[in-house]
This record gives C-alpha cells, sequence and structure tokens, in this order.
C-alpha cells in the first residue's frame, strides 16, 4: 500500500507558511523597533528635564536608561523568502 504523496504541493504549502510568518516575524522586529526609538527619545526627555531642575529639586536616586543600547540593537533582517 503506498501513499500518494505530492511532494511539490507540499513544498509549496511549506514555502508560502513559512514566508507569511517571516513577514509577521519582520512587521514585529519594525514595531520593536519603533517602541525602542520611542523609548530612548523619552528616556533622553526625561535625562534633559532632570537636567534642568534646580540642585535641591533633583532627585537622589535618578533612574539608570531605561534600555542600553547595546542590549537592544540588531544586526540583520529576516530573510525575504522566494519560491523556488
Amino acid at each position: 500500500m503506498t501513499m500518494d504523496v505530492n511532494v511539490q504541493e507540499d513544498l509549496n504549502a511549506v514555502n508560502d507558511q513559512l514566508a507569511k510568518l517571516v513577514e509577521e516575524l519582520n512587521k514585529v522586529n519594525q514595531a520593536r523597533e519603533q517602541l525602542i526609538t520611542q523609548v530612548q527619545n523619552l528616556n533622553g526627555v526625561s535625562m534633559y528635564l532632570r537636567g534642568k531642575l534646580p540642585p535641591e529639586e533633583q532627585p537622589a536616586d535618578m533612574p539608570q536608561e531605561v534600555i542600553a543600547e547595546d542590549s537592544v540593537e540588531r544586526s540583520n533582517e529576516y530573510p525575504v523568502i522566494n519560491d523556488a
């Protein structure tokens, strides 16, 4: 008893699913990058405003930066999958 398996159809289906997941991952990564930029911008504004406070009004325990730049950088985008 042999099972008829259409390898090309299976491969096409897997590649389609893979392309969708990569596209979704790239969108999530783009949203992540936008959030990182927003956090960094707000952190800069916070630091600027703290610097404008008179010395007697400055908080004793100034918070550290929320996210260190080195911990959030990405060097590679996810690849675009092309059907062969």
